[in-house]
């Protein structure tokens, strides 16, 4: 029996690796992403920006300098909603294809975002 759960365990890690966010239109990332850090809970949601944040540096982005120009004021990580880092990673998408690299490592971390057959998951609100 525990064998079982770990194969499942494994089976599910390799499909959530083989999701590919270059993939998914703009809108329908900013929307995944919005739903999937609504359904964090606040500590998660946290952690979730400050990876992102980390990951965006090691690019050699800074994620607060694309705040203020869309408008989004927060200044810390429980100042942001989901609405403005989902807003904040369509942006990138469009506009700073040298940022995916670094979303798609930290999205991958994370389960919130994929359902339990290891796809995207799928919207929650409409």
């Amino acid at each position: 029996m525990a064998k079982n759960i770990q194969t499942k365990r494994v089976q599910n890690r390799s499909q959530i690796d083989e999701v590919n966010w270059s993939t998914l239109d703009a809108n329908e990332l900013k929307a995944r992403v919005r739903d999937g850090l609504v359904a964090m809970n606040m500590t998660e949601r946290e952690e979730f920006i400050g990876t992102l944040e980390a990951e965006m540096r090691r690019a050699g982005l800074n994620m607060r300098a694309y705040l203020v120009p869309l408008g989004i004021p927060g200044h810390s990580p429980e100042d942001l909603t989901p609405t403005e880092v989902a807003h904040l990673i369509r942006f990138l998408k469009l506009n700073v294809s040298k940022a995916m690299p670094a979303i798609e490592r930290a999205l991958g971390r994370y389960n919130s975002f994929v359902d339990d057959d290891g796809k995207t998951s799928h919207r929650i609100a409409a």
